[in-house]
């Protein structure tokens, strides 16, 4: 996996491969989240170091697979990005930003400034998301940094915390996008 670190586009934020190091960053991140951080089966609510170094050993990016990028502003985690590659050729994006930052625009510049790194350095021709259908937000934002809508995905999602499946929106971005299999 290739790491990575740079600068956003007005100067002020930084998207860097996150690791084992930046625990107390994910710590100090979550600490007034009410809901689910990041990705996974990680805790609802705040991180404890020990929640945050096995989110970041899942997310290794040694190991080739997934890997989150931090948004970063003057040494705070303010969120991040996961990349989960799915097959050759394609790799879905999630993210989360901390909640008191949520509304400004970090969200669609992380996500466009991941979706482009994706296709320019790691040669992926089609990123992806899984929108739930009433994340209004989350479809503004797909919607603001050029990815369209492919398909709805009858209960292909799982809410962990509801213990219920519901309906994915996959919204991609890149050419020749793929449809997802259903069932």
């Amino acid at each position: 996996m290739r790491y990575t670190d740079f600068t956003l586009d007005d100067g002020d934020l930084r998207l860097r491969t996150l690791d084992a190091a930046d625990a107390a960053l994910l710590v100090e991140a979550t600490s007034a989240e009410p809901g689910r951080a990041l990705w996974g089966s990680p805790p609802l609510g705040p991180y404890s170091l020990r929640d945050a170094e096995a989110a970041l050993a899942d997310w290794n990016p040694a190991a080739g697979g997934q890997f989150s990028l931090g948004v970063i502003r003057d040494g705070r985690l303010l969120g991040a990005v996961g990349l989960i590659p799915e097959r050759p050729g394609s790799i879905e994006l999630a993210y989360w930003l901390r909640p008191e930052e949520r509304g400004k625009g970090i969200a669609s510049r992380a996500v466009l400034a991941a979706t482009l790194w994706a296709h320019d350095e790691l040669a992926v021709p089609r990123v992806w998301l899984e929108i739930y259908p009433d994340n209004e937000p989350s479809l503004r934002l797909a919607e603001r940094v050029g990815y369209r809508f492919e398909q709805r995905v009858p209960r292909h999602c799982h809410d962990a915390e509801q213990d219920v499946w519901h309906d994915c929106l996959i919204w991609s971005h890149g050419s020749a996008p793929a449809r997802l299999p259903v069932g």
